[in-house]
């Protein structure tokens, strides 16, 4: 036989276009576990093939259910038939290994260099992260540089809303606050920021805290010159950060669209939405497949990867959404009052000793509640690593930081998953964002997501099992809103509803309870595994998720503007903003109407801004424009407090768990950015006693950080240092109190109102060259425990036959733990001490 005999026999492999038929026709090794596909592959496999050559398609599939395998098979079927470049995108490293090994097990070629020939002469699939493609020295070629585009034919991006924020993360810029280009850039933009926020200007000026403010628009677009040139200087030093290297080139094009925002510790510049077309290969791709999970929303596709929102509702999924591992969720702290943490954290050493057990914390400082327990404390340098430990064996307990997406922990890597904390918001711009619309339902879906996300780490397959415990009463109180539960995916809903029928035979049971319920289940006790197995049996997907006129609207503007249409982007939003039932919602729009307008006609975008800050007081506001004064109520505080908690609680669980949410932010902590969410507590539980509350600094960027109005016309003007540590209270911050009580004069002058300045601070002892207003008074964290405690006896009263809806009962348990207005003062807040001696 010559060595040229098979030159012409096609290796059917390499010609095959029927995903089921290739599946059979691969030359997969020995010892491979892919003998057969799995119903539920073949049926998605059918319907892809049938609408193959629609452009964009999305394919919700459960994980574990082998969605990897289906991937590959399209991207292969998809090589054989139009011999062009196929590429598998996925977030990070780690996946790409494991899609590789999956690739192996199947008998496909790939490979991980996108110059590798066997990729550009599509003999072999390209294996990679998202940020390959989408970076500032893209190897795929960027649009405008010399480089050439690599071509493509096909793109999987798997794991989606995972790779998403990697891919808007690339449209940024950060400066530290160390750079020369920090402080012109300070400099340049000094006057608006401090009209913008007095507090959060001063936290800049000093470099401390964690306070973002936001550049306006108007000011940003003024100074593009300026700006450019500041911004080219930095990313030109290859001294600087990695940072500006790969993502200064995505935005220099566009950077009258981008926005910027400070914090003591850096400037971030970005683009609203990611401009896709700065890389060709992707925009001309003919087919690209966006592989999520089956998470309820799936706007993100279309606001940041400009799929049509007719493609999102109409996705490729199976008939049945059953195809899911098996998850027991407890939340043992929020279903039985009387488990403590440290109950919970005992037992966590004992079921380590023996199985894997993971850990997922929002923060580095949240991980230290675990490090008496673990030196396994990891971040994302090191978890890739510690990942493979857990895949070959026993480990014990493991700390994850921020890893709510992107890592699997299959099998016996982790049999207990344990989730600790809400994933936090970091970035300036985030925080900017949240602020806006923290509260709602485009937050508040957000957040489900990730818990969700979080949760799925630990069942990677159909037959794999793993226990969910959510620890954060934050956690706990977001699913138990009913709108909560429809964002979650139609099986994950079902283990969720069967979990909370054991909780309710828990309720007011120890900790043995719940170790019990977590040995059996993972003994795989058959009662269990019977009637999980019976509520996810018939499980589909139901409808497919409708995208919000707005969300399209959004990406539509953006593009217009992006192609310098900008009345045009400017008209688009505004056909939206009546359809938008939240206000806060409506007001952000405006506000990215007006940016895109002001480009063309200022007058008109100041207009819009303006009626942008009449729905959202935690936007841009313009010069002359304040918040209004809070008038207090005519109704009596306990009616007040009565009528706010039967709204905002729905149920007695609800009204437990939010409560216990509230104290846990009332806690305070030395974290940076915690003061956010006292902040955000104190307000609340100004409602919760029957006051009208507001956050004046964070509404306007003038005046406290909290303000009580009570039905007597007294006021607390508060000033909250819940991140503070010192022994002393500094000048500055009695003059930022000072500074507030003007503020309050200058606001209400003319009435009859009453002010009692209040300073939250660790110390009731000014420091030697600070000296309180008169008249003003502290509330120190030991007195700040004491009204923890009272609170908690208060609403502990009201949960007896749900009292707290009960006008009288609320009033008689207002008095019985001196939470009136007319004790709160003397009660809870004390003098000054005498200043501390000048050492």
């Amino acid at each position: 036989m010559s060595i040229f005999s098979n030159i012409g026999q096609g290796n059917p492999a390499d010609s095959t276009v029927d995903p089921k038929q290739l599946f059979r026709a691969l030359p997969k090794p020995s010892g491979s576990p892919f003998r057969f596909p799995h119903d539920i592959q073949t049926e998605v496999w059918d319907k892809w093939f049938q609408r193959r050559n629609e452009p964009d398609l999305v394919v919700k599939m459960n994980t574990g259910s082998g969605k990897t395998v289906v991937g590959l098979l399209i991207l292969k079927s998809s090589l054989n038939e139009k011999k062009e470049p196929a590429v598998y995108l996925v977030p990070n490293k780690q996946l790409v290994a494991q899609v590789c090994r999956t690739a192996d097990n199947l008998g496909i070629k790939w490979t991980k260099d996108p110059r590798d020939p066997i990729f550009r002469q599509h003999q072999a699939i390209l294996i990679t992260t998202v940020h390959t493609m989408y970076n500032g020295k893209s190897k795929f070629g960027l649009h405008g540089t010399l480089a050439q585009s690599i071509p493509v034919s096909t793109v999987i991006i798997d794991d989606a809303h995972a790779c998403i924020p990697i891919i808007e993360e690339q449209f940024s810029l950060t400066i530290p606050a160390q750079s020369p280009q920090y402080r012109e850039l300070l400099a340049l933009f000094n006057e608006e920021l401090k009209k913008q926020s007095m507090a959060g200007h001063t936290a800049i000026m000093e470099g401390r805290g964690t306070r973002s403010v936001p550049v306006p628009y108007w000011d940003w677009q003024a100074q593009q010159d300026s700006a450019y040139r500041i911004l080219s200087t930095f990313a030109g030093d290859e001294g600087q950060n990695e940072n500006a290297q790969f993502g200064w080139p995505m935005l220099q094009e566009h950077l009258q669209l981008c926005e910027a925002v400070f914090s003591p510790q850096q400037v971030e510049v970005r683009l609203p939405y990611p401009d896709l077309a700065v890389v060709p290969s992707y925009m001309k791709a003919s087919r690209r497949i966006y592989m999520t999970a089956t998470l309820a929303d799936d706007s993100m596709l279309t606001t940041h990867m400009a799929v049509a929102s007719e493609c999102v509702t109409d996705p490729i999924v199976p008939s049945s959404a059953g195809d899911l591992g098996d998850r027991i969720i407890l939340t043992p702290m929020e279903t039985s009052r009387v488990i403590t943490k440290e109950q919970v954290l005992a037992s966590v050493q004992v079921w380590a000793q023996n199985r894997n057990v993971v850990v997922i914390v929002p923060s580095r400082h949240r991980a230290q509640d675990w490090e008496s327990l673990t030196t396994e404390i990891h971040d994302a340098s090191t978890i890739e690593s510690v990942v493979q430990k857990l895949t070959r064996g026993h480990l014990g307990l493991v700390v994850l930081i921020a890893r709510y997406d992107g890592v699997d922990l299959p099998g016996d890597a982790c049999r207990i998953l344990i989730l600790d904390g809400l994933p936090e918001r970091y970035s300036p711009f985030e925080q900017v964002e949240a602020a806006a619309l923290g509260g709602t339902e485009t937050m508040n879906v957000r957040q489900v997501q990730r818990i969700e996300q979080g949760m799925g780490r630990g069942v990677r397959s159909t037959d794999d099992y793993c226990v969910a415990m959510l620890l954060d009463p934050r956690l706990v109180e977001r699913l138990y809103d009913a709108s909560a539960k429809e964002q979650l995916s139609p099986a994950t809903r079902a283990q969720y509803e069967l979990s909370n029928a054991l909780a309710a035979e828990g309720r007011g049971k120890t900790m043995s309870f719940f170790d019990e319920a977590i040995e059996g289940f993972l003994e795989r006790d058959p009662e269990w595994v019977s009637a999980s197995k019976q509520s996810i049996a018939n499980v589909t997907y139901g409808e497919a998720s409708v995208v919000p006129p707005e969300v399209r609207a959004e990406r539509d503007a953006f593009t217009c503007a992006m192609s310098g249409q900008y009345l045009e982007a400017g008209r688009v939003l505004q056909q939206i903003y009546d359809k938008v039932p939240d206000n806060r919602l409506k007001g952000w729009l405006k506000q990215r109407g007006a940016s895109y307008i002001n480009l063309v006609d200022p007058e008109q975008a100041r207009k819009l801004q303006y009626s942008a800050r009449t729905d959202n007081n935690y936007i841009l506001k313009t010069s002359g424009q304040s918040s209004a004064r809070r008038q207090p109520s005519n109704a009596n505080q306990a009616a007040e407090a009565a009528q706010y908690m039967n709204k905002n609680y729905s149920t007695l669980q609800s009204f437990e768990v939010g409560i216990e949410s509230l104290l846990r932010d009332l806690t305070p902590s030395i974290e940076s950015g915690t003061y956010r969410r006292f902040e955000a507590a104190f307000e609340t539980l100004g409602c919760i006693l029957g006051f009208t509350s507001s956050r004046p600094d964070n509404e306007s960027g003038r005046g406290p950080d909290n303000l009580w109005t009570m039905s007597t016309g007294q006021h607390w003007v508060v000033e909250a240092k819940s991140e503070a540590a010192a022994e002393t209270i500094s000048r500055d911050y009695l003059g930022q109190l000072s500074g507030s009580a003007d503020w309050f004069d200058a606001t209400y002058a003319g009435t009859s109102f009453t002010q009692v300045p209040i300073l939250i601070h660790p110390s009731r002892t000014p420091n030697w060259d600070a000296t309180p207003r008169q008249g003003a008074r502290i509330m120190s964290f030991e007195r700040l425990k004491e009204l923890r405690d009272a609170v908690k006896n208060f609403a502990v009263a009201l949960a007896d036959k749900e009292r707290f809806r009960d006008q009288t009962a609320v009033g008689a348990n207002l008095r019985q733990f001196h939470l009136s207005a007319d004790e709160l003062t003397q009660q809870w807040t004390q003098d000054f001490l005498p200043q501390a001696s000048q050492h």
